[in-house]
């Protein structure tokens, strides 16, 4: 995706999905050699090979439903009808689409004639690359300057699972450049996990001492989500809290506890404890308290409760 492959980088998205590339702007794109060149330095982030990258998406194979209960409550509030609402012809730009996790569980839950156009953006090329690889619509920007996309030209626009990585002084840009890209009455959804939380101390105790990766980034308050949404003269703003668990289900209890503690390692790099099983359940347990139950004959759930803030809003 680099400028010089930019035309058959067009053509190759255009096939993958004409609707979404209705929304692209490919002569802005030509004309912004320097912010592409720019983004080969901004995409040597912790989501690479490298770094995590590789780990996070093996997490996403090992369990695409893990995190599915948040997943469809963040997208039931991307329309006014909420899940009821959602069809292919509206087209949500996800702009922390990572490897298009929310348009995996999308599809599979919806089916294709209820799921929404993706356009699945990342400021990692590796997770653009593989988005791409997987037949998704993907683009390479920033969530602070989302240049691909025309004004105007989205019904929804998505920003979660990662908007603490968003510098805290760039974070007006971003909720303005969401602005942006949103057709009049379409919805920005804003999710994080709040500072302060069980989460946040999550991020700041374990991942940050155990991942492969550093990971000290400040997380939004609820404060701060409003002040953001009203200086970009968002309408209907609200900012809710929800349940956005890790899942599991199995056999037994052995076998979903072992899973869960595989998905986690994976999920957040924690090379240092990959072969820690008991610690990382017991960590889980400190932080978001585990539960294991039978929930049918022969089967087990395991699940950790994580507790997100989100913010929506309407462009006026």
């Amino acid at each position: 995706m680099f400028p010089n492959s930019l035309d058959s980088n067009f053509a190759q998205l255009k096939k993958i999905n004409p609707v979404a590339f209705k929304a692209i702007e490919p002569r802005v794109i030509r004309e912004s050699s320097a912010r592409l060149n720019s983004l080969a330095n901004l995409s040597r982030n912790e989501f690479t090979s490298e770094g995590r990258g590789s780990d996070y998406v093996d997490s996403i194979q090992l369990s695409l439903m893990a995190r599915s209960e948040g997943v469809m409550d963040l997208l039931g509030k991307m329309h006014s009808n909420g899940r009821d609402g959602l069809c292919s012809s509206l087209i949500i730009c996800d702009l922390l689409a990572g490897d298009g996790y929310v348009n995996k569980v999308a599809h599979r839950l919806l089916g294709a004639a209820r799921c929404p156009t993706f356009i699945n953006s990342d400021i990692s090329q590796f997770m653009v690359d593989r988005c791409i690889r997987e037949g998704l619509f993907a683009v390479w920007q920033s969530a602070v300057d989302p240049f691909w996309i025309k004004d105007g030209s989205v019904d929804g626009v998505l920003m979660a699972y990662g908007t603490h990585h968003i510098p805290r002084a760039q974070r007006p840009t971003a909720i303005r450049a969401a602005a942006r890209i949103l057709r009049p009455g379409g919805i920005l959804v804003l999710h994080d996990f709040e500072e302060g939380s069980p989460t946040a101390r999550w991020f700041a105790d374990v991942v940050s001492l155990f991942s492969v990766t550093p990971h000290d980034y400040p997380h939004f308050t609820a404060g701060e989500v409003l002040d953001l949404f009203a200086a970009a003269q968002f309408d209907e703003v609200a900012v809710q809290r929800i349940t956005d668990p890790f899942v599991f289900h199995g056999g037994d209890e052995e076998s979903v506890l072992q899973m869960l503690a595989e998905y986690v390692v994976k999920m957040y790099g924690l090379e240092k404890l990959r072969t820690q099983t008991q610690r990382v359940l017991a960590l889980l347990d400190e932080y978001f308290g585990l539960v294991v139950k039978r929930v049918s004959k022969g089967q087990f759930e395991a699940r950790i409760t994580r507790n997100a803030l989100v913010g929506s809003g309407r462009r006026v």
